[in-house]
């Protein structure tokens, strides 16, 4: 088998292993009884408590590392100067717009709610429904890679990707009916679905913009 080949099939094996593991994960988080699954979600809500608290030293670490790491990726990219020039422009221009967002309207807001102030349930409730969907937001994403480096593509591997979280959605609800202190909602299942979504709607924008620059790129090679 050539070496292409090889490498190919290695990928397509990682990628549907990362999507069988992370169903894996999904499955044991479902499976922790009630009041387990209450000491986790409120530990995570603590530690996220510490980190608004420091949200400014938070934010300007991230930054940095992303910075790093959004240089690096631009020094290693073949193509033309004036390609490079404009992703990093684009770079900044969202980076300026991410720091305007976060002091004129995320702040005020956090310090007018008075967010360490509000009901600890209100916001643990809360924190769950959005575990739930990034949970699967990442289960979409993993899903639609698996399809497109196994060569389905465009609105089928969407269609695919999105069924498939839909279903496991599902079984995962009614999997908790078995489980002490759980209860399966049709709501999760939405709010699920609905990350998968967006998983997957986040990942044909990204490839879709990697496949322009690579497009970009053979052109000026040209």
């Amino acid at each position: 088998m050539p070496r292409n080949e090889v490498k190919i099939r290695a990928i397509q094996i990682l990628s549907w292993g990362m999507v069988l593991f992370w169903m894996a994960v999904i499955f044991w988080f479902s499976s922790q009884p009630a009041d387990e699954s209450v000491r986790w979600s409120v530990g995570v809500m603590e530690a996220g408590r510490d980190v608004l608290t420091n949200w400014q030293l938070v934010g300007i670490v991230s930054f940095i590392l992303l910075y790093h790491v959004f240089l690096i990726w631009l020094a290693r990219l073949k193509t033309h100067w004036l390609v490079k020039t404009l992703l990093f422009i684009a770079f900044v221009l969202l980076s300026i717009f991410a720091v305007y967002v976060l002091y004129t309207m995320v702040r005020p807001r956090v310090g007018a709610l008075g967010i360490f102030q509000m009901n600890r349930w209100v916001i643990h409730r809360q924190l769950r429904k959005f575990a739930h969907f990034i949970i699967f937001l990442f289960l979409g994403t993993f899903l639609i890679n698996a399809l497109t480096v196994s060569n389905v593509t465009g609105w089928k591997a969407i269609v695919i990707a999105l069924f498939v979280s839909f279903i496991y959605a599902i079984s995962d609800e009614l999997h908790q009916h078995f489980v002490p202190g759980r209860t399966p909602l049709v709501m999760d299942v939405m709010i699920d679905t609905a990350g998968a979504a967006v998983g997957i709607i986040l990942y044909s924008f990204v490839n879709g913009l990697f496949k322009l620059v690579r497009r970009l790129t053979h052109r000026y090679n040209d």
